[in-house]
């Protein structure tokens, strides 16, 4: 019964210590562990071994003075990435807007997170047929237009992890499933300055997606339009590539100037 017992034990361990996290208020800054214990009914013990845990990883930190606890500085990174994200979000989307408006089709803007790409903004076609995008959902960063070009981007180290780790499992018939074929892929992509797509997660479905560069000249987002294959004939991804390059120009510059 070990094997089967330990997964929802570890699981109920990493909840109750979120829920230590989630004490902390503007209000009420820092907790002592004997508060902790009785607002979650959990031995002071077991809160001790949960703060320990966290205080190792930089989540919480104690105040020498009265012994209570704080969030810590990984907090403070955590939350500074989500805002630059959100930021990102904003100041892209009247671009994306425009972008939507010039073509008719479905704007998204992605960014890499541990290994896969996670839309943070949208704006979505009015056409009856349209492609439809998750914000917030993890999907493959190496099939599809707005992944692969933020992998061309990456270190080849990175690209070699991400491989490994998933196999490059084809979702469809077109999916690069080769190493050797994606990596030429992903080259191409950096001399032409773009990615297309056709069918290579979702049949039916195409895209074209271009790098967005923050101050420093990293990459760090995709901006990508995308809609049903039928639609996006050569002359309009032409078209398309036009626009979209432009918009990821100016965000580009939007994220440099908000950098200085």
């Amino acid at each position: 019964m070990k094997p089967f017992d330990a997964a929802p034990q570890s699981v109920r361990a990493v909840e109750r210590a979120l829920d230590i996290l989630l004490l902390f208020t503007l209000e009420e800054p820092e907790i002592s562990l004997a508060e902790i214990s009785r607002r979650l009914g959990l031995s002071k013990s077991t809160v001790h071994r949960l703060v320990t845990a966290l205080q190792k990883k930089g989540f919480v930190q104690q105040n020498p003075e009265n012994q209570k606890y704080a969030p810590g500085m990984a907090l403070l990174q955590l939350g500074h990435l989500v805002s630059e994200r959100l930021d990102m979000g904003r100041i892209a989307r009247p671009l994306m807007r425009r972008l939507e408006q010039e073509t008719g089709e479905t704007v998204n803007l992605s960014v890499p997170v541990d290994g896969y790409r996670v839309c943070i903004e949208k704006v979505e076609s009015h056409q009856d047929v349209r492609q439809f995008v998750e914000i917030g959902k993890r999907l493959p960063i190496y099939c599809g237009a707005s992944g692969k070009v933020l992998m061309a981007y990456m270190e080849p180290s990175e690209v070699d992890d991400i491989v490994r780790r998933t196999g490059l499992r084809p979702y469809t018939s077109r999916t690069l499933a080769d190493p050797a074929a994606l990596k030429e892929e992903l080259a191409a992509i950096r001399r032409r300055g773009y990615a297309t797509s056709t069918g290579e997660r979702v049949d039916g479905a195409s895209s074209v997606s271009a790098p967005v560069r923050d101050g420093t000249g990293r990459v760090v987002a995709s901006l990508t339009i995308s809609g049903p294959s039928f639609r996006f004939t050569p002359e309009k991804v032409l078209d398309f590539v036009d626009k979209l390059l432009q918009a990821a120009n100016e965000l580009s510059r939007a994220l440099e100037y908000r950098r200085v």
